[in-house]
């Protein structure tokens, strides 16, 4: 416990104390004064003492995090709690210590993250509660906790780190869809059901429990009643469908969007414009993970896939924690056709700022046979655009920026 403990540094009282007892124990032996030099002497003490002191204080003292989770959504409150514990000896000293959690610039306080906190034998661990509003997603690290102690004195003091730092992933919130759009994702995928599903029989079907989205028609109300919860009927021949949330991420798509002046002169990057499509592409991975098997994230050349309860989401919602907008970015055209020759069937969801007439064209090819697409947009296609959709069988759905005041 002393190794891992830093030694003591001297505060400004300490400095004093201590250069007041050389000077009177080096005066005394130039003057021959004896009581100068015990003052000195006393002095010093004094700060050996508190040397004593703080170590007794600092080198037993333990402390753990407890958070209920590692991973929050953009707006929402990051909460923990520190617990600290001191000495068991019984003849152990009781202090009053500074304890401090460091966050990163993805959170902002909610509450104080230092107070202080008092620690002894005969006292109950300390208990130090932090909350935390995530402002930024991406991963962040939160910690370490960091102890002050000081000797009775105030002449010492010890800077030590009692909790590790701990990663915090940030997802992206999410954006209100309206019931045209989600009306749009739900035919999307109703289309998948029945595309996939042909071949099966009402003799060859298998039961499984209820999702969320699932048909009413397809509950097996007997066997859901002798087993306690619903069952639907799933061919064995029928496929689940699977969802492909590909998200642009070329810096070209999110510049020059129509802005107003002001605004335009703000973004002239596209920043703010792609963190409204890592909103929209969170959004929508959502609506669609309680209709779908699988949601396979697609950003340039990584692919990111979900496979579990259509509840979950975490490795695709983690995927768009960490995607950057990036001028060399490949299109989409480029990877959706080896993604999908691989092992990927079902609907295609793709999310970007803007889509000329050759990029319409280009997804339509990429994901034709039995894919059915959707474009989701942050400004609304030229009329050619949604042409080439339509004749294609693509939905189109727009979920502007707010401040863009563009409409439907």
């Amino acid at each position: 416990m002393l190794r891992r403990t830093p030694f003591p540094r001297p505060t400004a009282r300490g400095w004093t104390v201590i250069a007041v007892g050389i000077g009177l124990i080096g005066g005394g032996l130039v003057a021959t004064t004896s009581v100068a030099v015990s003052a000195g002497l006393l002095l010093l003490v004094l700060v050996v003492l508190g040397v004593a002191m703080a170590f007794l204080v600092a080198a037993p003292l333990r402390g753990s995090r407890t958070a209920p989770r590692a991973m929050v959504q953009v707006g929402e409150v990051y909460r923990e709690r520190i617990t600290l514990r001191g000495t068991s000896v019984p003849i152990g000293p009781r202090s009053t210590l500074l304890v401090r959690e460091q966050l990163e610039d993805s959170f902002a306080s909610v509450s104080e993250a230092e107070a202080y906190v008092q620690v002894g034998p005969s006292v109950p661990p300390a208990v130090f509660d932090v909350e935390a509003l995530a402002m930024h997603r991406g991963r962040s690290l939160v910690g370490p906790v960091t102890i002050r102690v000081e000797d009775p004195f105030g002449l010492l003091r010890i800077d030590r780190p009692v909790v590790p730092a701990e990663e915090v992933v940030v997802v992206p919130a999410s954006t209100a869809l309206s019931a045209l759009d989600t009306g749009a994702l739900a035919g999307a995928v109703s289309a998948d059901e029945g595309r996939v599903g042909q071949g099966g029989s009402a003799d060859d079907s298998e039961l499984r429990p209820y999702r969320p989205g699932d048909p009413i028609r397809r509950v097996h109300w007997a066997q859901s009643a002798r087993r306690g919860e619903l069952h639907v009927r799933q061919t064995a021949q029928a496929q689940p469908p699977e969802a492909v949330i590909a998200l642009d991420l070329r810096r070209s798509s999110y510049q020059d969007l129509g802005r107003d002046d002001l605004a335009e002169l703000s973004d002239l990057g596209g920043d703010a414009a792609f963190e409204h499509a890592v909103v929209v592409a969170a959004s929508v991975a959502r609506a669609l993970a309680a209709r779908t098997s699988r949601v396979v994230l697609v950003t340039d050349d990584t692919v990111t896939r979900h496979t579990g309860d259509a509840g979950g989401l975490t490795d695709v919602l983690v995927g768009l924690a960490d995607v950057r907008v990036r001028s060399d970015a490949r299109a989409l055209t480029d990877v959706l056709p080896d993604v999908r020759g691989r092992d990927v069937h079902g609907m295609t969801a793709v999310v970007t700022g803007h889509c000329t007439a050759e990029q319409a064209s280009a997804l339509v090819a990429s994901t034709n046979g039995s894919s059915r697409g959707i474009l989701a947009t942050i400004v609304p296609p030229d009329p050619v655009v949604r042409g080439i959709l339509d004749r294609g069988g693509w939905r189109t759905i727009v979920v502007p920026v707010a401040r863009t005041g563009a409409t439907r």
